[in-house]
């Protein structure tokens, strides 16, 4: 099994856990903005821990967090993409802090 498999199971499982905990919280009223940010978090944090590419596996479960809501119908959509803004700004934060920086020259 290489890299590339590992990979395609941590995005094929994160699609899994966001369309479960997204689905099961509208199944019992649950909020499903708050459901889909702690799950998009589990995942990121899973995701350092494990060495991978942090701002990707973010992206990619946001997306999957929104297009579950989108079973669900518009406001879930509208509230998930609210209650996520906040991840985004986070991990562009992150990544602007850990990429290197282009030097600057004064004249």
């Amino acid at each position: 099994m290489g890299v590339s498999d590992v990979g395609e199971d941590v995005i094929s499982a994160t699609d899994q856990t966001l369309k479960s905990a997204v689905k099961g919280a509208a199944d019992v009223a649950a909020d499903v903005a708050i459901v889909a940010r702690q799950a998009v978090d589990g995942v990121i944090e899973a995701t350092e821990e494990i060495g991978g590419n942090v701002e990707e596996m973010a992206k990619v479960s946001i997306n999957v967090a929104i297009d579950a809501a989108g079973t669900i119908g518009n406001t879930a959509v509208k509230a998930v993409k609210d209650m996520l803004v906040g991840v985004v700004a986070g991990i562009k934060e992150i990544a602007d802090a850990a990429l290197p920086q282009a030097k600057t020259s004064n004249p």
